[in-house]
């Protein structure tokens, strides 16, 4: 009877222990859990919001991404064009970075009260006069877009930053009245700009030099003078609505870094 007691125990303690060795594998080891905890850190990390001008969308949706395989932080984005995405972050009240397609809508922005801090200018806008491939109207200086006649194709003087700055040349020549006598038609982006010309709906259009790297083919491109165009700092802003300022400030200080040789393979330039 002892005797079986003792083998009954016996197999009840090996039970036991089987048991707990089995439990014991089970668990991650010490540099495993912190490894586990570091990766559900990285994932946990909050997204940036960013409102972006369209006629960035290429460079920056790369920039986007770039950071996001560095930092494992997403950047969130909404595409429009710049007077849109002011009343957007009007709207809103909300975000982290604001980068529209000029320097006018981050002031009018900043005047508002909604930007913290300003880097740039990480690229240029730099209006150019695009023609159909032979350029049959014959257009050799922005002057030209005056002359009576002219179907011309313009990105919107109010909604766009390409179109506010080129109107600033208009004025400052003393055309603008004789190019708005040709009833231009406002289109809400220069890649709309480029699509009317392709389809034959236009003598002449304006838009930035980036949109023409694509299409030199297809279109003549003629150059505005530099004594007369005026070129626009492209910038990038973080918002006083972020709730995370200090991730916002780091992508500032990445698209500085980065965001020039990006913005240069997109066909922007880089210097004046």
């Amino acid at each position: 009877m002892v005797k079986r007691l003792v083998q009954v125990l016996a197999t009840m303690f090996l039970s036991l222990l089987m048991a707990a060795l089995v439990t014991g594998c089970g668990k991650p080891s010490g540099p495993s859990a912190g490894g586990e905890g570091s990766t559900s850190q990285a994932q946990g990390k909050a997204s940036l919001f960013a409102y972006v001008g369209a006629n960035l969308k290429d460079p920056v949706s790369e920039l986007a991404q770039t950071y996001e395989q560095k930092t494992g932080v997403k950047v969130e984005l909404t595409f429009n064009n710049s007077g849109a995405l002011l009343n957007q972050l009007e709207t809103m009240k909300k975000g982290d970075v604001y980068m529209p397609g000029g320097m006018p809508f981050v002031e009018a922005a900043q005047k508002k009260g909604y930007i913290e801090e300003i880097a740039g200018p990480i690229a240029y806008h730099t209006p150019v006069i695009v023609t159909p491939k032979g350029n049959p109207a014959k257009i050799s200086k922005v002057q030209d877009l005056g002359r009576s006649g002219l179907k011309l194709v313009i990105p919107d003087k109010e909604a766009t930053a390409i179109g506010k700055t080129v109107f600033k040349t208009f004025d400052k020549l003393g055309i603008t009245e004789s190019v708005e006598k040709n009833s231009p038609t406002y289109v809400e982006s220069p890649a709309k700009v480029v699509a009317a010309i392709l389809m034959g709906q236009g003598d002449a259009g304006i838009v930035e030099y980036s949109n023409t790297y694509k299409n030199l083919e297809k279109l003549d491109v003629v150059e505005i003078d530099s004594a007369v165009n005026i070129v626009d700092q492209i910038p990038c802003a973080t918002l006083n609505y972020s709730n995370q300022k200090d991730q916002a400030r780091d992508f500032l200080e990445f698209m500085k870094k980065e965001g020039p040789a990006v913005f240069e393979k997109y066909g922007f330039k880089t210097k004046i």
